[in-house]
């Protein structure tokens, strides 16, 4: 099915998600919308009577997170539908329609922080005493107490708030530039044919045997990034300004340190992690080496050539039913539960398959408390792909074992964690795929396929973190960033990890501009910690079977009941020591080892 050039109404509704899951229509979601709105005063309504009572206190935190519920759902719909067909005006302004209610909402409430904060300790615990039921908030209000210092008064938390949509603006200009207003140029495809490329099309030529319709699409693809570089250099500054003025209005000492207190991350994690990569580049270097040597690049191994497959096998498609049943296979040592609830995602209307106009571009997971998750694909038939969706439910199972295990308090997990789940997913599929091989020449192609991971989802990840921090640092120390110094700073760091076998083009050094996670606030690091993470739990689930299989199913049920560094702890994995990082990248060497055995 080549759906690129489709509208979304020729897309049949059997490959489509259900959002009226959420809300049955857009009267229903107006009239949602205007009920939370009309509430707002309620909720202002306490102020100055926090601290009065346990009781009031309950009941303000109470009505609090109903209407944070609602607002919640009310996002859910918006943001999907705008997705879903970024043409349709009327779904962009319900989008921003509801931004602004989010900023009206975090209004509402912005005194409520700065009020707990009046109580002491003794207070609190007499609270607790007097009122049984605020037991349940205990670490939501001791997580809040934690971070006293860079909380404000409350008409500083007011001004704050007031700022949250200009604060988004950088991010929401990307974004919409990125899915409607960019123009791709046309290359011939395999036939000789003129097509015109797309992120979808991108994504499926990178991973061909065809080293011209990889540079081609690759070349094609960075074109209108070249031509606005000086726009999106401008804009992806605008966010770091952002973020630092939001680190330095509530007191921190690096917008590093304000990004991660949220989760209750040290900063020493975010160091310890490049550090141990840093010294650890040799398997990386030598896969290249081997890369090389294989597809015989006698002018080195470029940035297109880093996901071409090493092995000339039959050129595979998988249908979109293959993909569902090769990810509920490779799920088996999770047990019977966790493939039935797969298979409830391929039929109940949480999955949007199919690239189309006006869709967004690449791949998530998003949800509601409340409501069943959802996941968006732009599915195009490659391996890559199906290790999408199988990524892509990883998050959306973890999803559904918390909103059904958690009260809304914790319905939802540390983005520390989002990563966790749904690498834990790719790398069961990996191992599915390998053991599963036709023959020796498919099992060097899966080999070759994990090795892909480790490259792309370790290596990189942890290269676009670096390049993160360096910026953000460089703007803190009052220097400008233009599109030249960006180009400068990319390319040098990514010939570093890339080492000598790697060649750098010009196009390479403005990946930069077409990444969106970063925008995000360090949000990139965590693909990095959480493959990290889902590689030794991964290793437990097969090698333990039941017992491990158990203790990752209430990892998935926990939320946000504990803070992220004890959940994963609990789970098995210290993350503030580097024996994980040279684990993984042991194992990469092991990998290795097979594939030139076996060659």
């Amino acid at each position: 099915m080549n759906s690129a050039n489709l509208s979304r109404r020729e897309i049949e509704n059997q490959f489509k998600w259900k959002l009226e899951d959420i809300f049955p229509d857009d009267a229903a979601w107006e009239s949602s919308f205007s009920e939370l709105k009309n509430s707002l005063p309620q909720l202002t309504a306490f102020q100055g009577k926090l601290t009065k009572s346990a009781h009031t206190l309950l009941d303000f935190i109470k009505m609090m997170h109903q209407s944070e519920e609602l607002l919640g759902r009310l996002y859910a719909y918006a943001h999907m539908k705008n997705d879903q067909d970024k043409t349709v005006a009327v779904y962009q302004e319900m989008y921003e329609r509801c931004s602004s209610l989010l900023v009206q909402f975090n209004q509402a409430v912005s005194f409520f922080e700065p009020e707990l904060l009046q109580l002491g300790d003794d207070d609190l615990l007499a609270f607790f005493k007097a009122e049984p039921k605020l037991k349940e908030y205990h670490h939501f209000l001791n997580n809040i107490l934690r971070t006293r210092a860079h909380l404000l008064s409350a008409k500083e938390e007011r001004l704050l708030a007031l700022a949250g949509e200009v604060v988004q603006a950088p991010a929401e200009v990307f974004g919409v530039w990125d899915s409607a207003d960019i123009i791709f140029p046309e290359m011939q495809d395999e036939n000789g044919k003129p097509v015109t490329i797309s992120n979808g099309l991108y994504g499926k030529y990178q991973q061909s045997a065809n080293r011209r319709l990889r540079k081609d699409s690759y070349m094609g693809l960075y074109k209108p990034f070249l031509e606005h570089r000086n726009m999106l250099a401008a804009n992806y500054s605008a966010i770091i300004k952002n973020h630092i003025f939001q680190a330095r209005a509530r007191h921190y000492q690096s917008t590093l340190e304000a990004a991660l207190d949220s989760n209750n991350i040290p900063v020493s994690v975010y160091h310890n992690l490049i550090k141990s990569t840093h010294a650890r580049f040799q398997p990386l270097h030598r896969y290249n080496q081997l890369r090389k040597k294989l597809l015989k690049l006698k002018d080195g191994v470029h940035d297109y050539d880093l996901r071409a497959p090493l092995f000339t096998t039959k050129n595979k498609e998988y249908s979109w039913e293959k993909a569902k049943q090769l990810c509920v296979e490779g799920a088996a040592p999770l047990g019977k539960e966790y493939q039935s609830l797969l298979g409830k995602s391929y039929s109940g209307g949480w999955i949007d398959v199919y690239e189309h106009k006006g869709k967004r571009t690449g791949a998530y997971s998003s949800g509601t408390y409340g409501v069943h998750p959802y996941v968006l694909m732009n599915y195009n038939k490659t391996l890559g792909d199906v290790f999408t969706l199988t990524h892509e439910l990883g998050h959306a199972l973890h999803t559904w074992y918390t909103i059904n295990h958690q009260p809304f308090v914790y319905g939802d997990y540390p983005i520390f964690l989002a990563e966790v789940a749904s690498t834990t997913n790719e790398a069961l599929l990996q191992q599915y795929m390998i053991d599963h091989a036709a023959d020796k020449t498919e099992k060097m192609a899966y080999l070759n396929a994990y090795l892909d991971k480790f490259s792309q989802t370790f290596y990189r990840q942890v290269l676009f973190a670096e390049f993160e921090l360096q910026t953000h640092e460089l703007i803190e120390k009052g220097e400008a960033l233009s599109a030249d110094k960006l180009d400068e700073l990319f390319g040098e760091l990514y010939q570093t990890y890339h080492g000598p076998a790697f060649t750098l083009d010009r196009e390479t050094k403005a990946l930069w501009s077409r990444v969106p996670h970063f925008y995000y606030n360090y949000y990139v690091f965590q693909y990095s910690t959480s493959f990290t993470a889902s590689f030794a739990l991964a290793a437990r689930i097969l090698k333990n079977g039941k017992p491990a299989q158990e203790r990752y199913i209430d990892f998935l049920k926990s939320g946000n009941s504990r803070y992220a560094i004890d959940t994963l702890k609990t789970a098995g994995v210290d993350l503030t020591t580097e024996k994980p990082v040279q684990t993984v990248l042991d194992y990469m060497n092991k990998l290795l080892d097979e594939l030139e055995e076996m060659l």
